[in-house]
């Protein structure tokens, strides 16, 4: 670090000003009352003498040390810096810590890890190597963590200044000095009133705060400095006073220039050394690159490599897949034809089942035949499935006439038709006109089930449906065409025979059963019973 022989107009011309400056007092239950105003207050003298402050109050351990690390970047650009701090300090085995807000002091060792080493910031100024340092320590109050510390030693342990630099207590070492009274502290108060002073060296304005302090305090508190300055320096400028400030203002222009040499190298010097840092941080960076590269190549190819025989599966795959496509797309066609042909069968089964229902004739009980639309026959085993003509010689007496009246008024209306078994059956719906009786189905099932038949016999109610193939069948073709080959997508034939003497409580006995063609041999048929309910 180079001696500071230059005034301080000439020495502000070789650098800037930095000033670094700390002050804090909100401590959780150890506040102090001064240092946050001691350090606002420092903080605008320094303004004025032209220093770039950088001012920071109450902060934390983090803040506070990227605000040192910040302070040495800026420090070496040349020129003065300054450090400013006020606030608790502690010295544990030696070394001086400042204590930042939020620190937890519960034994001497956490000291290491809470607070901030005093010695960061001389190491960062003299990394600088910069022309002049001065460091303001304000920080020797009572510990108020005493009770967790094994040793006794109050204030701050001394601290000797590297070349080129300043290092002033508000107190001697291992001494306390007071935190004032007023706005604040008694140290700083007289540092105010002395640092604007012009043409009084740096060393002569830590003497007057010294003679103040101890003036004050009754010797009590004495303030002292560390100093390795080798020249003069004026912090507010000014001539210089006396006969060895006038000397060491007169040096020769040789020394000047030589010092602005020195000062120059050393950017030369800086630069460089970030040139080459640049230039070593572009070589790595395209190396990372190449790598990169190489890597991506390499796994791609692994990827490739690894893909080939699922690449090699998904084509047989697709060659299989194709050729069931193909297949199904035969089978198709021929489902096709076959639903043709099937749905031509069904038409011509309705056409002819619908020619002759318009043939026959339902008798109702002894009164002779009524039409039913639609009807087919009633099966073989039905006395009214033979047409019976008329007799002239008996004609319907009116008695006949008048219960034939009654028991189609009493057949009017909605009938459920519930098996034991739960098969579902449509709503049958009668409706008497004149001597015929009309029928419809209703509800369930009632596109699928027809209504081909109804008569009376013997007091008896018979009913004939057709139940016609299921429409899902239809629209599986694979389905309904094994249907049609196994013989089981035929129409079938249901007839239900109800029992109107027997009726109960309004409900009539039924029993039904297929009359189809495909429906089993004799000794194997089903007959169901159920109900004819009224539904209204």
């Amino acid at each position: 670090m180079l001696t500071a022989w230059l005034p301080a107009s000439a020495l502000a011309d070789s650098g800037g000003r930095y000033a670094l400056v700390i002050g804090n007092s909100a401590y959780g239950d150890k506040p102090l009352k001064n240092p946050a105003n001691d350090a606002r207050d420092v903080g605008r003298a320094l303004q004025r003498l032209g220093f770039d402050v950088q001012l920071k109050t109450d902060v934390g351990q983090r803040a506070m040390e990227d605000a040192i690390r910040d302070f040495g970047l800026r420090l070496k650009r040349g020129g003065v810096g300054v450090f400013y701090y006020a606030g608790h300090g502690v010295q544990v085995q030696g070394v001086n810590y400042l204590v930042p807000i939020g620190a937890r002091l519960g034994s001497e060792s956490d000291a290491k890890y809470e607070c901030v080493d005093a010695g960061r910031v001389l190491g960062k100024m003299e990394d600088a190597g910069n022309e002049l340092n001065i460091v303001i320590l304000d920080a020797c109050r009572n510990n108020p963590f005493t009770r967790g510390f094994r040793s006794v030693d109050q204030g701050l342990a001394r601290m000797d200044a590297p070349t080129g630099s300043l290092v002033a207590y508000a107190t001697a070492p291992n001494s306390v000095a007071s935190d004032g009274s007023g706005q604040n502290g008694l140290y700083t108060k007289y540092l105010l009133e002395n640092i604007n002073t012009p043409g009084v060296p740096i060393e002569e304005v830590f003497k007057r705060v010294r003679i103040g302090v101890m003036n004050e305090t009754g010797k009590k508190q004495v303030p002292w400095e560390s100093s390795s300055i080798a020249g003069y320096f004026y912090l507010a400028g000014g001539q210089p006073q006396g006969p060895a400030a006038i000397a060491a203002s007169q040096m020769s222009a040789a020394q000047a220039a030589q010092q602005q040499r020195l000062q120059e190298q050393r950017l030369k010097d800086y630069l460089a050394g970030l040139e080459a840092e640049k230039r070593q941080v572009e070589q790595e960076k395209a190396e990372l690159v190449r790598r990169r590269q190489q890597l991506d190549a390499e796994e791609a190819q692994k990827l490739k490599e690894a893909q080939a025989p699922q690449e090699a599966r998904l084509k047989e795959q697709l060659a299989i897949l194709e050729t069931e496509r193909k297949k199904l797309e035969k089978e198709r066609a021929e489902v096709a034809v076959a639903r043709a042909k099937a749905e031509q069968a069904q038409k011509q089964a309705e056409k002819l089942a619908e020619k002759q229902a318009q043939q026959e004739k339902i008798q109702v009980a002894t009164a002779g035949p009524v039409i039913v639309t639609p009807s087919l026959p009633v099966p073989q085993t039905a006395a009214a499935s033979r047409p019976q003509p008329p007799k002239p010689s008996q004609p319907p007496q009116p008695s006949q006439i008048e219960d034939r009246a009654a028991v189609l008024q009493r057949l009017s209306g909605a009938w459920r038709l519930e098996t034991e078994n739960g098969v579902s059956l449509p709503t049958l719906v009668l409706k008497p006109g004149g001597d015929t009786l009309y029928g419809t189905l209703e509800g369930t099932l009632a596109d699928r089930v027809s209504l081909t038949g109804l008569a009376m016999e013997d007091g008896n109610l018979h009913v004939r449906m057709n139940i016609a193939p299921s429409r899902g069948d239809l629209g599986d073709p694979r389905r309904f065409l094994r249907g049609v080959l196994r013989g089981q997508q035929g129409e079938r034939v249901i007839e239900c025979v109800g029992y109107l003497r027997a009726a109960e409580n309004g409900d009539i006995p039924i029993f039904c059963e297929r009359a189809d063609e495909g429906r089993p041999p004799q000794d194997q048929r089903r007959r169901i019973a159920g109900h004819m309910v009224r539904a209204w």
